[in-house]
């Protein structure tokens, strides 16, 4: 289990997609430290205990998506990328927010809609799994 960030970017010359990485220390090209690189754009950055399940779970949320798993490339806009990673049930801190994105009204409603289905999803299987525990209990009682 490695700590680090993990980071979103887009590039203004592929529009419509975005990139994720992670990184085990701040990129040295970031506006963190005022110093933002030609090109790729960063968008969010947000530091994980694990950032390896971090990057996993990012996958998940964004798989359908996913134009090259190598470069990590991601059909996505920005506010449904940084939506669902900040949504990631893993220990996380914010540490960058573009401030582009920390105005749209819509981010919010994002994290708010993907938090609201994983918490559905743990209630089905925490159902799925009283009921299976429900019928162990019946079935020794009743000898079968």
């Amino acid at each position: 289990m490695r700590e680090g960030y993990l980071l979103i970017e887009t590039n203004p010359a592929h529009p419509g997609r975005i990139r994720i990485q992670g990184a085990e220390s701040l990129p040295v090209e970031s506006p963190i430290d005022g110093s933002p690189g030609p090109h790729a754009r960063l968008r969010y950055v947000a530091r994980f205990g694990d950032l390896d399940a971090a990057l996993m779970h990012a996958h998940t949320a964004l798989r359908r998506g996913l134009i090259d798993i190598d470069a990590h490339l991601y059909t996505a806009d920005p506010v449904t990328a940084v939506g669902a990673i900040d949504a990631i049930v893993l220990s996380h801190r914010r540490v960058y927010l573009d401030p582009e994105l920390a105005a749209d009204p819509g981010l919010a409603a994002e994290i708010d809609r993907r938090r609201r289905m994983h918490r559905r999803i743990d209630r089905i299987w925490n159902g799925v799994g009283i009921a299976a525990i429900l019928l162990l209990i019946i079935k020794l009682l009743l000898g079968f």
